[in-house]
């Protein structure tokens, strides 16, 4: 079972602290809202959280992520972080056949 302080939990949409509680390896596309303007700095730590960046919107401080649900969450403890939101959750049609 995942532990998420609090503090950290209220940075978090509820939909991703569930998939990851109970399937992390899960692959989503989220919406990181930034405290500040996305820079080269911001983008590097979120790629070296093994993310990719799709889009970045630095007049709204949004950054757009593609990747495993508990890698989305390791950027929780990140001061640029604001907000992350669920945006799609990838399903690869062959799995479920």
């Amino acid at each position: 079972m995942l532990e998420i302080s609090e503090d950290l939990r209220v940075k978090l949409d509820y939909r991703i602290f569930e998939i990851v509680q109970n399937s992390p390896a899960t692959e989503i596309k989220a919406i990181i809202v930034t405290s500040l303007p996305p820079s080269s700095e911001v983008i590097n730590e979120i790629q070296k959280a093994s993310l990719k960046v799709d889009r970045v919107f630095s007049i709204m401080n949004v950054v757009k992520v593609r990747g495993k649900a508990k890698n989305v969450i390791s950027l929780l403890d990140k001061p640029f972080v604001k907000y992350i939101m669920l945006e799609e959750v990838i399903v690869n049609a062959p799995e479920l056949i």
